[in-house]
């Protein structure tokens, strides 16, 4: 009996916490961090297998964000309303994800700015970005 690549194994635990409702929709998954740690992985394995889940529709990765479990479609299909506020709800929350990040690292510039003895550009400031949202 051939037993399957590792990186099979893991987009196989992840996709069974998926179905089982463990990771909910819009959920972060753990960082591949976490799951080279977890496994015992190299980083290759561990991408691969979040590729896998990307490819199957269950997962979206953004770049310095993470990987989020999508939004399974409802009965009602694309064009229920229940569906669409549903999927821009998970986009909010994303996004909000990814300006707490952004604040994160404007906050880590600012003081290597300060470091460097500079004044950090005014025209950088995240913050006013948000505050438009």
């Amino acid at each position: 009996m051939v037993s399957k690549p590792r990186y099979a194994l893991i987009a196989d635990d992840i996709r069974a916490k998926i179905r089982s409702g463990e990771y909910a929709p819009g959920d972060q998954l753990p960082t591949k961090a976490q799951l080279m740690e977890q496994w015992g992985a190299a980083l290759n394995t561990v991408a691969r297998a979040i590729n896998e889940l990307q490819n199957e529709g269950l997962v979206e990765t953004f770049h310095g964000v993470g990987s989020f479990v999508r939004a399974s479609e409802p009965t009602g299909g694309k064009d229920d309303p229940a569906s669409e506020i549903e999927r821009l709800r998970i986009r909010v929350e994303q996004l909000e994800s990814m300006c707490a990040r952004v604040e994160h690292l404007e906050a880590q510039m600012m003081e290597v700015f300060s470091n460097l003895g500079l004044q950090y550009p005014a025209s950088l400031a995240a913050g006013e970005i948000r505050e438009a949202m």
